[in-house]
């Protein structure tokens, strides 16, 4: 009968789908019991009362021969679902990166649990693949109305965030986050997770002291989300899992990414990836032989740089170090690597891109696009005029006891890192009142379209300047290297440097009211470093009272995604069918 052949059909395809998932519920079963003992283990939240500890480490040693096989497992699962070879290749071909270490290094416990998560993790994301997960009718009836919501690319980047920086709060809460004999607020934990997610860098708490490793680890991962943000990131994830993208989310990147084609936004994602692990791992590689030649263990070494990498091309200021750089000031290795990523994460993947042109030879530097020009040249402006203003006006104060190269040194750092990044070599309460105010100004342009810092931007600044420099010459049009700027991109400038300017002075009209005990400056200081997602300090930071902390928390988020992308998300409205176009008026200025 019909309805039994119906019945028959449904059985079998939920057996398939069964059997299609079953390496997965192993893996997730076995590797993330293994996962979770481990993480106990490492951060003393296991009780051995029940059982010795050599005996439980001697069933995390079987554990870890036991983990590369699970992931064998789901690697032939993967391979007779796929169509052909090289289907398999292009989809799962993270796995098999993922399947010869754990093979090279079996039965190395550390490294099992490190491959095991990164594996399982990429398996939870393979479940998202629309092309072999088909939705039953009673979850499409469920997402259908959600998906009818209509969000503007900007309300998205808010929730997204938003979304990030509640599970970074819930696991920063957690016990595990914690070093061993504190515990972290809910409060501070609150403020962690923002600005690492808005790559800030101010902390109310020492990463060194107050976190566990796996709260350092959740507080890169955070990091690294932020700095790339969230749509880029999964973007680059699907790539990288060989998913294909629905249509409404290639829309919404070509948007964010401001990118005309589909073929464009595809290449721009990959050298996202690219030029992320390239110039992030490069980095880690010389800052981890400059921290062992500091005297650490090759096993630190190796840490502290990977982490100082990421969180410098990130832009985000995050130190294991309670004093920052102080400590390695006069360390060329660690100050000029530290230099270096700060300035390729703040250029912009699209300035990064053209320059790979013309360092191959294939791009003369003259025909760079406007846009490359722009940011190329306001920021090398900007550190060389605010490095050699440093240099003259500390050079008998702060500088003292350095040596000329040293004192070079100190002030190129200082001009780099001011602009977005949040490390300093020097103690900022040793400089000069009128050194930290131009410190201040310079916080405020911060970094460039596209990139991991935030700040007005470069471009903003530069259009500001052209348009002034314009106006005072009697025309009406902006120019840049013989070319003219769009009226609209002038007034959305203009309007991005109003809106920041209203926020930064009403916030820190409020912060001088709720922080009365706290001088002007340091004020001052703190929310410019905030909304321009710095992470400077005047040290006020750990004693801000819980009203004060909020206050932050909020304004860096608002830095984060940027003034004008809140307004806009807050005042989208219907697009007007038919534009009207009043009359010209005339009205009296200046």
């Amino acid at each position: 009968m019909p309805v039994d052949k119906f019945i028959k059909s449904r059985k079998i395809k939920y057996m398939n789908r069964l059997y299609q998932k079953l390496p997965f519920f192993m893996e997730l079963v076995f590797n993330g019991l293994f996962i979770l003992l481990y993480s106990l283990n490492q951060t003393k939240q296991m009780s051995f009362s029940l059982i010795s500890q050599e005996t439980f480490m001697q069933v995390l040693k079987i554990m870890s021969f036991g983990a590369p096989i699970f992931v064998l497992v789901s690697i032939i699962s993967f391979y007779k679902r796929s169509h052909s070879l090289d289907d398999f290749f292009r989809k799962y071909i993270f796995s098999l990166i993922v399947f010869v270490p754990m093979l090279m290094t079996v039965g190395d416990i550390q490294f099992a649990f490190w491959l095991s998560a990164v594996h399982l993790f990429s398996s939870l994301l393979s479940l998202y693949d629309s092309q072999s997960v088909q939705q039953s009718d009673f979850i499409g009836q469920a997402i259908n109305p959600i998906e009818k919501i209509k969000l503007a690319p900007a309300q998205i980047v808010i929730l997204s965030f938003s979304a990030i920086i509640v599970i970074g709060t819930v696991l920063l809460s957690l016990p595990i986050s914690a070093a061993e004999g504190k515990s972290i607020s809910l409060i501070d934990a609150f403020f962690t997770a923002t600005s690492a997610t808005c790559v800030t860098g101010l902390s109310t708490l020492s990463l060194a002291d107050n976190f566990s490793f796996i709260g350092q680890l959740i507080v890169l991962i955070l990091l690294q989300i932020g700095g790339l943000g969230y749509m880029t990131l999964h973007s680059s994830m699907m790539i990288l899992l060989g998913k294909s993208f629905k249509i409404k989310n290639k829309i919404l990147m070509q948007d964010l990414l401001d990118i005309s084609s589909v073929s464009d936004l595809i290449s721009m994602i990959i050298n996202i990836i690219r030029y992320t692990l390239i110039i992030e791992l490069c980095g880690a590689v010389v800052l981890s032989i400059a921290f062992s030649f500091e005297g650490y263990e090759i096993g630190e070494s190796i840490y502290y740089g990977f982490f100082h990498s990421i969180s410098a091309f990130c832009n985000a200021g995050f130190s294991l170090f309670n004093n920052s750089l102080e400590g390695f000031a006069t360390n060329p290795f660690i100050s000029i690597t530290i230099s270096t990523l700060i300035i390729l994460g703040g250029l912009g993947f699209i300035v990064l891109k053209e320059l790979e042109l013309v360092f191959m030879r294939k791009k003369k530097f003259v025909n760079l696009s406007v846009h490359s020009k722009v940011v190329i040249s306001t920021s090398f402006v900007i550190t060389a005029l605010v490095g050699l203003y440093i240099f003259f006006t500390e050079y008998l104060h702060a500088f003292t006891g350095y040596s000329l190269f040293d004192q070079f040194q100190l002030a190129f750092f200082q001009s780099v890192t001011t602009r977005t990044a949040g490390f300093n070599t020097i103690s900022l309460n040793a400089l000069y009142p009128h050194t930290l105010y131009l410190i201040c100004l310079i916080m405020f342009i911060g970094a460039s379209p596209g990139s991991t810092g935030g700040g007005i931007k470069t471009t903003t600044f530069a259009i500001l300047f052209q348009s002034v420099k314009a106006t005072l010459r009697g025309k009406d049009k902006v120019e840049f290297f013989d070319r003219l700027v769009p009226n609209h991109i002038v007034v959305r400038a203009i309007a991005i440097i109003v809106i920041s300017l209203i926020l930064v002075s009403f916030f820190i009209l409020l912060m001088m009211r709720i922080e009365p005990e706290h001088d002007f400056l340091a004020l001052f200081f703190e929310v410019v470093s905030a909304f321009a997602t710095v992470g400077l300090s005047l040290g006020i930071t750990p004693y801000l009272t819980g009203v004060g902390k909020v206050v932050i928390i909020l304004l860096m988020f608002v830095g984060r995604i940027g003034p004008l992308t809140l307004a806009l998300a807050v005042g989208k409205t219907k697009s007007q069918d038919a534009q009207v176009e009043y009359p010209t008026g005339r009205l009296l200025i200046g």
